[in-house]
């Protein structure tokens, strides 16, 4: 039975034996992955509140343009954390030939899904959020039946998309804002079968559990510090 788009945005866990091949499960990891809500932006206030939220994220950074708000073949989603909205992403068809279609190894003549409107609040950069994102848009590009899922990335944050798992094109760089000092380069997943899938899913969840243990052990660290000066002063 084939997932709708609703299914996999609930199924925050896809808790399957595939999921633990990289990480032993960790209830832990789930709860604090389950803190995390994506869904697809249904109504004008909340496509009004997207558009906000990637102005406030990408202008300071002096990376907007009006060209990136969403069309009419996109689909929007945001990512809530205990109700906040904390990131935002979009969905949309790569168009026949596109640079993608041109780039990435076998990618003529396939279907091609393009992420693009990645945008985290600043707070929540470095958490669980990016992977949580990439996650989704693999799954999702699975189940609407795309070959590919892809994106657009400045060089400068391209590590933090191939260290999760994305597959990088070397390749000359463009130019998407015209700027010949900003580097884009493309960046994939697989999406056309369920071993690309799984693949997918067990680098989220080690993506996941490695984040979760690391911030346990920097707590514990900060806590031993903090006894041995607590005990020194006394």
């Amino acid at each position: 039975m084939q997932l709708t788009d609703d299914d996999v945005l609930a199924n925050q866990d896809m808790d399957s034996p595939i999921t633990y091949v990289a990480s032993p499960r960790d209830d832990h990891v789930l709860r604090e992955v389950r803190k995390y809500q994506t869904s697809e932006i249904a109504n004008v206030h909340e496509l009004q509140e997207y558009g906000d939220f990637l102005r406030g994220a990408l202008k300071p950074l002096g990376l907007f343009s009006e060209d990136f708000l969403p069309r009419a073949s996109s689909e929007c989603y945001k990512v809530t954390f205990r109700g906040q909205l904390v990131a935002i992403f979009r969905l949309t068809p790569a168009a026949p030939e596109s640079a993608f279609h041109r780039t990435i190894p076998g990618g003529r003549g396939k279907k091609i899904l393009e992420v693009n409107n990645v945008a985290v609040e600043q707070s929540y950069k470095g958490d669980l959020l990016l992977g949580i994102i990439m996650r989704n848009c693999a799954l999702l590009s699975h189940v609407k039946g795309y070959d590919f899922v892809a994106g657009l990335i400045r060089y400068e944050i391209l590590p933090l998309f191939t260290d999760f798992g994305t597959i990088p094109v070397r390749h000359t760089p463009f130019h998407v804002l015209g700027d010949e000092d900003v580097h884009d380069f493309v960046t994939y997943f697989m999406t056309d079968s369920k071993e690309h899938i799984d693949y997918a899913i067990s680098r989220s969840y080690h993506y996941f559990h490695r984040k979760v243990t690391m911030r346990g052990i920097a707590a514990d660290v900060d806590e031993l510090k903090l006894c041995a000066a607590e005990a020194m002063g006394s």
